[in-house]
């Protein structure tokens, strides 16, 4: 069976109890949708031509009774995310296009028992987001496959017989997106950012604040009603849950805006700032995302058995790069996920405002009935 991250709901707000299922938190069974080849781009995130963030500073200094002694000055990871921030906050961001689109990868890796082998499963899905001002949004996913991911995990996975790889699992009858297939969704309205009771529309996004002090003023005014909603729902629950601390609340709010919301480069500066700030959150240089790319990264959690949240960010251009998690050391209850690697990944492909639109298949559209949305898969 194929799980995956619901994109509308990044970081849900009632999270199960106990660390053994952070998959499961994490994730969802999507809804999926899909999408054809783009053509030309409008507005696209640039890299800046701004100087490169280096990680040593060179400084000459005068040497009594002779010549300059070159010394390095080490630079802080703090330091590289603010020269990061800076970059991005800077960027002249062209937004006069139809859409804003997000093009993506999800990636996942657990570990599969068949036939007695045990072997750890990639799984890769693209996932594509339209959204805009008086647009529909629209949500397309496309299941692209699964595989064994190392040399060793391929020889475990062949001397079980080689079977059909689907998602977490071997079945391929009940997946929401089959390999090879791509499922569509499409809203009857514009839909900016819904997350519990906070609902953002496009120009709510566009006006949130670029100071990180007073775009966390602004979230956590919202965070009330969240709370209250959050208890109600834990009321009605049969598992007991633990419900989030408010900043916790705060990072997956955070972490949603830079995945699944068309916010101005100013206000992604803040929510880097932001996050940066939150207790217990550390900052990191020279960190890879999934894909190999080097960026310095914002880190949350990985003690005491909890899953470590990276968000990782290019250095050079303050582009965000990837969302992943590292499970650092193995647990008794989460034996599902292999250790000391990402287990989960958003791998940002594309991001920026486009005049391209979405193609939608006949039968997909926003007037399509509710018990009708699951036929959409092509």
């Amino acid at each position: 069976m194929n799980e995956f991250k619901l994109i509308d709901d990044v970081m849900p707000d009632v999270p199960p109890a106990g660390h053994g299922k952070t998959a499961e938190v994490r994730a969802r069974v999507l809804n999926g949708r899909r999408r054809r080849r783009v053509s030309a781009w409008t507005g696209i995130l640039v890299a800046s031509a701004a100087t490169v963030a280096v990680i040593g500073a060179i400084a000459v200094v005068p040497r009594l009774g002779g010549g300059p002694v070159t010394t390095v000055t080490q630079t802080s990871a703090e330091e590289v995310l603010s020269a990061a921030a800076d970059r991005m906050a800077r960027r002249q961001e062209a937004t006069g296009g139809r859409y804003w689109r997000r093009e993506m990868e999800q990636v996942y890796r657990q570990r599969i028992s068949v036939g007695g082998r045990e072997f750890v499963a990639e799984d890769r899905v693209r996932d594509v987001l339209w959204n805009g001002i008086d647009r529909n949004k629209v949500m397309v996913v496309s299941g692209l496959d699964t595989r064994p991911f190392t040399a060793a995990d391929r020889v475990e996975w062949e001397k079980a017989g080689s079977p059909r790889l689907c998602g977490s699992d071997t079945d391929c009858r009940n997946d929401m997106v089959p390999m090879g297939k791509t499922r569509f969704f499409v809203s009857s309205e514009e839909e900016g950012l819904k997350q519990s009771t906070l609902e953002l529309s496009v120009r709510e996004i566009l006006d949130l604040p670029h100071d990180p002090a007073e775009l966390k003023e602004k979230l956590l005014s919202y965070w009330p009603a969240a709370r209250e909603a959050m208890k109600d729902s834990q009321s009605t629950s049969s598992a007991q849950v633990k419900l989030p601390e408010r900043d916790y609340w705060l990072w997956g709010l955070g972490e949603r805006l830079l995945l699944d919301a068309p916010t101005t480069p100013g206000t992604r500066a803040a929510v880097y700032r932001m996050l940066a700030g939150l207790p217990g959150v550390r900052v990191a240089d020279g960190i890879r995302d999934i894909e190999g790319r080097v960026g310095v990264a914002i880190l949350r959690g990985g003690a005491n058995g909890e899953s470590e949240e990276q968000i990782v960010i290019d250095r050079e251009t303050g582009d965000l790069l990837a969302t992943q998690d590292v499970l650092p050391v193995p647990t008794a209850d989460q034996g599902n996920i292999p250790p000391g690697i990402v287990y989960m990944a958003m791998v940002i492909k594309k991001l920026g405002w486009t005049d391209d639109e979405p193609v939608i298949p006949e039968g997909c559209g926003p007037d399509q009935k509710e018990d009708q949305k699951e036929e959409c898969l092509r």
